[in-house]
């Protein structure tokens, strides 16, 4: 196996700590698994003794298959692990947890449900409610904030710490563990049970930790007493790799194990051998705007000079009709890549490029813009101008905006207008409403559909009626504004109502075939979280503006330099060409390019 000079360097350390710094494409996993074969092969460690832990479990079985491929039947005897896998073996081993007392997510799911309607906790909407609570749960058993002083983005503060300690009662009481008890309750027994924790260090002599920017403090204590006074630590990660602090990774923890270990070994791989030297260089110039940061210089292995393309669309429909025309000109469209910020934005994306049959492979279900209530509101709307008198369709509208319109004005399985002004005869405002909403219908009938859906957000007005339920439920407006946008712009693409409709159902015949995480040699559309780890010839980063990249709920310091660590890891995935792309309006809102690249101006 060929190593560098920096390679060779990292892989022939033998005995205590050592931390290696591997930037984007500097050969990680191959140092890692040159490092079991060096322990194994050339100084005769027992290969049971050696413990090499990653963050999921696809990352554990591609590096077991690596080592196969290096070491034979032997890798078989090597400890491969996630840490809640390792953390579970070792729980399992002291207390006979079974696989039965790890709680399952629909049983999380139904836990939260009964308690949040038990104490009747207003929830704020969100598309990942339950994902969110447990990631907010997550954040206060791990330490990242105590359960007094957290604050919540999902519910009132009062309400979630009695969310939380009900939680905790119920899987107590359950007698269920999720992943972070794993960790907590591994961590306690080794500070407890001396023991236990002597007979777990007798048994992993060597631990290997890969990815180690995304650890958390916890995990970080843990791992420290399993080295023991050995401190066989071989920590191997990116500090400007580190993107998942909103689940508690802490990227200083790389520069806290230097000043744990004092004589670490500390070895830097600064050759980047995946990407052009354009690429390299000018990611580098982005990351290098962070100041809590390590600092290192990335070179590229490559004499390609590569591209770095930065362009700005006046909209969303001229960024997405010219990503499909570069698209559909492409031979291999499974060595490109689209990167965006948001699910909410790849799943858009990934639809619209479906639209104009062009083969997607996107890792979840896209979501159906249509089955949006917003989109269902409006939709309705023109239903009903179009014929339909089903009183499901008025029960939907009827009070958006509010015409405090009784449901019992309805009382069959069809609506009349007439019949519901008799039955508001004493109410003269509801009525000059009727008398408005059946005037709208009439104009809505003989409007092409983009012009009616301008009518209905402006004219009836739905948009007002959104910014009071945004007041209500205390959430953003700006993104329920956006949606209607959007559901707008698509209308401005047919003729007809009778068009737009069969389009439709159309689309959702065609989204209820699609499988998510297919790998049918489409193109890769991908949220930059979800990028981390793969590599692609051409890489195209959409929508490059403040509010999306960074985000717009990124305030502080350290939350602007998480975003832009995310920006660097989009960058670093292309091997030859790179597209950056903005947009100035986003459905009549003015936008601005990410700071992020005015680094290249600067220069």
């Amino acid at each position: 196996m060929y190593l560098s000079n920096e390679q060779r360097l990292a892989v022939s350390h033998f005995r205590g700590p050592a931390e290696i710094l591997a930037g984007p494409g500097s050969g990680k996993t191959r140092v890692i698994t040159a490092r079991l074969a060096n322990l194994i092969n050339v100084k005769k460690i027992p290969p049971s003794s050696i413990l090499t832990i990653t963050f999921t479990k696809k990352a554990a079985e591609e590096m077991r298959l690596r080592s196969e491929q290096l070491l034979g039947n032997t890798a078989a005897a090597i400890n491969f692990g996630t840490f809640h896998s390792i953390f579970f073996k070792i729980l399992r081993n002291t207390y006979k947890f079974t696989s039965d007392n790890i709680v399952r997510f629909r049983i999380q799911s139904e836990i939260i449900q009964e308690i949040i309607e038990s104490e009747n906790i207003d929830l704020r909407e969100s598309d990942r409610n339950v994902i969110d609570l447990l990631n907010e749960i997550s954040k206060v058993k791990t330490g990242y904030d105590s359960v007094e002083d957290y604050n919540s983005i999902l519910m009132d503060n009062d309400d979630f710490k009695k969310f939380y300690k009900r939680y905790i009662s119920r899987m107590n009481s359950l007698k269920l563990i999720d992943f972070d008890d794993m960790l907590i309750r591994c961590h306690d027994l080794f500070i407890e049970r001396n023991e236990v924790l002597r007979q777990w260090q007798e048994k992993f002599k060597f631990v290997l930790i890969d990815e180690f920017q995304d650890i958390d403090y916890k995990q970080y204590e843990t791992i420290k007493m399993l080295a023991g006074e050995r401190a066989n630590l071989f920590v191997v990660g990116d500090d400007d790799q580190s993107i998942y602090g909103f689940r508690g990774a802490q990227s200083s923890i790389m520069q806290r194990f230097l000043d744990d270990y004092k004589e670490a070994n500390f070895v830097k791989l600064s050759v980047n051998y995946r990407s052009a030297k354009d690429i390299v260089s000018s990611a580098g110039l982005v990351i290098g705007a962070n100041k809590d940061r390590i600092e290192k210089d990335i070179k590229a292995n490559s004499e390609i000079n590569g591209k770095v393309v930065l362009s700005e669309f006046e909209n969303r429909s001229e960024e997405f009709a010219e990503l499909a025309a570069r698209l559909k000109n492409e031979k291999d469209l499974s060595e490109c890549a689209v990167l965006l910020r948001t699910n909410t934005l790849a799943s858009l994306v990934a639809g619209e490029l479906m639209q104009c049959d062009i083969e997607v492979d996107y890792a979840e279900k896209v979501t159906n813009p249509y089955e949006h209530f917003i989109a269902k509101d409006i939709l309705t709307y023109l239903k009903i101008a179009n014929g339909d008198n089903s009183r499901a369709s008025m029960y939907r509208i009827m009070n958006k905006p509010y015409r405090y319109i009784s449901r019992n004005a309805v009382p069959g399985k069809t609506f009349d207008i007439e019949a519901m002004e008799k039955f508001h005869a004493d109410n003269l405002k509801t009525l000059g409403m009727l008398s408005k909403l059946q005037n709208d219908l009439l104009i809505l009938k003989g409007m092409r559909p983009y012009a009616a859906v301008h009518y209905i957000l402006q004219g009836i007005g739905y948009l007002k009626y959104l910014k009071h339920y945004a007041e209500e439920k205390n959430i953003d407006y700006a993104e329920l504004e956006e949606k209607a946008m959007c559901i707008k712009e698509k209308a401005g693409r047919y003729r007809s109502y009778r068009e737009w409709e069969e389009d439709i159902e159309n689309y959702t015949e065609k989204l209820n075939k699609e499988t998510p995480g297919g790998n049918n040699g489409g193109v890769k559309v991908l949220t930059l979280h979800a990028s981390k780890g793969l590599e692609f010839k051409k890489v195209f980063i959409l929508d490059v503006n403040e509010k999306i990249i960074p985000y717009k709920k990124a305030v502080l310091t350290s939350e602007i330099e998480e975003e832009r660590r995310l920006f660097y890891v989009g960058m670093t995935r292309a091997k030859e060409e790179l597209y950056l792309w903005s947009i100035k309006d986003n459905y009549g809102k003015a936008m601005t390019r990410s700071h992020f690249i005015d680094v290249f101006e600067e220069r």
